[in-house]
């Protein structure tokens, strides 16, 4: 399911910015200019203020981005199942997300996204071994804004004993998504021109792995997927 090009494109974009967890070297001064289209979509590329792209820098500004919730539908499809795919608000009402309840969420929706930076909200079905739950999709407007209130919501379930460490959502330029599928699924998600995100405080990725500072403070991007 992945295609040669976006493998080349991810390992290309490690090589020239991602340090190794257990260095304290800074990062690379070039960055690559190549563009990778995955088969369904997704192309990787320097963003500009408003074209949804905002709060983008550094590696962020290297990987995969989306034209909207249909091509970010089409993108996930390379590696995951994604079936009865929805943009409807009272299907993509997400815990990892939404206080409330379904329809209070909704009508709070709005508010919700501009705290987040997220411009579109999408869903489909994967596969969880046997059981089926819904892929979080967002494209986002603002990735700076999105990394500041995932690290709030992380490090508050962290403080009351709920959640964990590991790395779940995967980033591009302009969205974030995270699956419910396989390890191998979520290992998957790096030839698409992604990255894992990581908020939680003192997480560090295994010493072979690769890791950048994100936009915000405390958060980093790494190819480490835990199994």
């Amino acid at each position: 399911m992945r295609t040669k090009q976006a493998v080349a494109a991810v390992a290309a974009l490690l090589a020239l910015t991602a340090t190794s967890c257990d260095d304290d070297g800074g990062q690379s001064e070039s960055q690559s200019s190549q563009a990778s289209t995955g088969k369904n979509g997704g192309q990787a590329g320097s963003g500009a203020d408003g074209d949804g792209t905002a709060g983008t820098d550094g590696v962020e500004a290297q990987l995969a981005k989306v034209a909207g919730a249909d091509e970010l539908i089409r993108l996930i499809s390379n590696v995951t199942t994604c079936e009865y795919a929805s943009t409807e608000p009272k299907d993509t009402v997400f815990g990892d997300i939404d206080d409330s309840s379904s329809d209070s969420a909704v009508a709070e929706m709005s508010k919700t996204n501009a705290a987040w930076g997220i411009k579109e909200r999408a869903t489909c079905d994967g596969v969880d071994g046997s059981a089926s739950n819904g892929h979080v999709l967002l494209v986002v407007s603002d990735m700076a804004r999105f990394e500041a209130e995932f690290k709030a919501r992380q490090e508050a379930d962290l403080a009351a004993g709920e959640g964990d460490t590991r790395t779940r959502w995967f980033v591009g330029q302009n969205f974030a998504v995270r699956i419910y599928a396989t390890d191998s699924d979520e290992r998957d998600m790096l030839s698409l021109g992604t990255l894992g995100l990581n908020c939680a405080p003192n997480y560090a990725a295994p010493p072979n792995s690769t890791t950048q500072e994100a936009l915000v403070d405390g958060c980093i991007l790494t190819n480490f997927v835990d199994a």
